[in-house]
């Protein structure tokens, strides 16, 4: 039809007493335009949108608020907020900014499973597992390959390894994909004070340290997506005079 010919008060913007109850309501403004119903006065105004590209927007003063575009993403502009609980099962984009997002956790409080050495212990706390600990880990590593994570260009892993009784300068370290990316050393003897948690009567100064590392890595859609964890020490005696352990394992990807 004529656009300079108003056919309906949807393009006459003249108000109508009543309501309008449709079945089927479609805008269609044609090829390489813009179709919009815009609701309330111009000042304060939301407006939904189907842009030119194909994504559909919902506008307070024309401004986006929210976007889902034609790829099916979305994208939200401005605070998210939520009363109940929110489930994601894909990765988030918040302003722009690719948001971490957890893609496994391992408290260890369930039997490990796929670890080269999965033997557990708790240490001061029996509602609290660690992978290895007292009696159990000393020198040499325990490792695991996470597969199937979601697409992403980067990772990071956080952990907390704890340093049990009498460390003499040895380093602990954690590798990932068979790559140190990090280490730390601790010597008992020159700690002026400590607590006895577990294990010998020496006391631990530097029980809970924590495991922060964020690294490039490269996942496609569709493709094997693989990650191998390794967590470490140079330790010589015997795991009942030192050791170690780990526990809070997460991966993050984006």
């Amino acid at each position: 039809f004529d656009d300079a010919v108003p056919v309906s008060f949807l393009q006459t913007q003249e108000a109508v007493g009543g309501a309008l109850n449709v079945s089927t309501l479609t805008v269609n403004a044609g090829a390489n335009k813009e179709a919009r119903i815009v609701l309330g006065d111009a000042d304060a105004a939301f407006s939904l949108a189907l842009m030119e590209s194909g994504n559909f927007e919902v506008r307070h003063r024309e401004n986006p608020a929210f976007v889902v575009t034609s790829q099916g993403d979305v994208e939200v502009y401005g605070k998210l907020k939520t009363k109940k609980n929110l489930r994601i099962g894909g990765q988030m984009n918040f302003m722009g900014v690719p948001q971490w997002l957890l893609a496994v956790h391992e408290d260890f409080n369930l039997e490990p499973v796929g670890w080269s050495n999965h033997t557990t212990s708790s240490c001061g706390n029996e509602m609290k597992k660690m992978l290895g600990g007292f009696g159990q880990f000393s020198g040499g590593e325990t490792h695991k390959t996470y597969r199937g994570l979601p697409p992403h260009n980067q990772i990071r892993v956080k952990a907390t390894y704890h340093f049990i009784d009498s460390w003499a300068g040895e380093t602990a370290y954690a590798k990932l994909d068979h790559k140190v990316i990090w280490t730390d050393s601790h010597d008992q003897q020159t700690s002026k004070v400590g607590v006895q948690i577990c294990g010998s009567p020496a006391p631990e100064s530097k029980f809970a340290v924590p495991i922060d590392v964020v690294i490039p890595h490269m996942c496609e859609e569709g493709g094997p997506c693989s990650l191998t964890v390794h967590f470490g020490s140079t330790l010589t005696l015997p795991p009942t005079e030192q050791s170690w352990g780990v526990s809070d394992v997460q991966i993050f990807v984006r």
